[in-house]
């Protein structure tokens, strides 16, 4: 999936090259996780908040995560720490073996 990511997030850099500065990159992000936040809103919501929006759907709280996920990765491109990435990803689930907490 971490590779997938990085295409996608090369793709929407080249697709924004007037976007690609890492300030634009941060807000692009909140304005992602916003989106992700309105969507668990939905989920979480009142019965009127669903009558008035519609039933939360699946696809869309899966995209706008995705979007989130995209942002994040072009800010892991833009300053080329892709392998600190793995590697400190690598060690967060070695040490969640250690404890038991994962297989």
């Amino acid at each position: 999936m971490v590779d997938d990511l990085h295409r996608l997030a090369e793709g929407y850099m080249n697709r924004f090259l007037e976007g690609c500065e890492s300030f634009q990159m941060t807000t692009r992000l909140l304005e992602e996780c916003g989106e992700v936040a309105a969507e668990v809103s939905h989920w979480q919501g009142s019965r009127s908040k669903r009558e008035k929006h519609g039933e939360p759907s699946k696809e869309k709280l899966a995209a706008e995560i995705k979007q989130s996920l995209a942002a994040l990765m072009q800010i892991v491109c833009y300053y080329g720490i892709e392998g600190e990435l793995e590697k400190s990803i690598e060690e967060s689930l070695a040490g969640m073996r250690a404890e038991g907490l994962i297989d």
